[in-house]
């Protein structure tokens, strides 16, 4: 990846060299490829932050291809159509923007699953290796005992809401459904 890097970086510099005036174009990718350093740190080798970024755009329906914690062609790919998609500005670089948007879209993507299918946090809690009782969408005592079990095993809040967080640590278990 070091050498697509820098490839990259050469043209970049031809181009700018070739158009007087064109820096501006270098300057703003520098900018964001700044950004999303600072963000996520080296991500040309295996990074565990970007691996988290590639879960989160195939959760909000965006694919990176594999989850595998490095930046690549497929992973920039759908950042750039997700950019296009939330009309920003579309470089394949996550920088602030297209984080906080990212983040926001993931929110409510958990928020919306929160709300609607108990039944999936009832397949997921038993996934875990917990008892939410029978599989029947109603958020009943021993589905609630469950959650808070669950919650407290993960070290989070033991309220048996599906908040947040815990709905994030029950995304581990939803594809263990069926």
């Amino acid at each position: 990846m070091l050498g697509y890097r820098l490839s990259f970086v050469i043209l970049l510099f031809a181009v700018s060299l070739s158009c007087g005036g064109c820096d501006l174009l270098l300057r703003i990718l520098q900018k964001e490829m700044v950004e999303e350093q600072e963000l996520f740190g080296d991500t040309y080798k295996y990074n565990s932050k970007v691996e988290e970024l590639q879960r989160v755009l195939r959760d909000v329906s965006y694919n990176p291809g594999s989850a595998d914690g490095k930046m690549g062609h497929r992973t920039r790919s759908a950042v750039k159509v997700f950019q296009k998609d939330r009309g920003l500005k579309v470089s394949g670089y996550v920088d602030k923007k297209t984080w906080k948007e990212l983040n926001r879209v993931y929110r409510e993507a958990v928020l919306s699953f929160e709300k609607s299918d108990v039944k999936q946090i009832q397949a997921a809690l038993e996934n875990a290796g917990f008892d939410p009782g029978p599989i029947d969408g109603k958020l009943g005592s021993r589905t609630k005992r469950a959650i808070k079990e669950f919650q407290k095993l993960k070290g989070l809040t033991q309220n048996g809401e599906v908040d947040s967080q815990t709905c994030e640590e029950l995304r581990k278990y939803f594809f263990k459904l069926r």
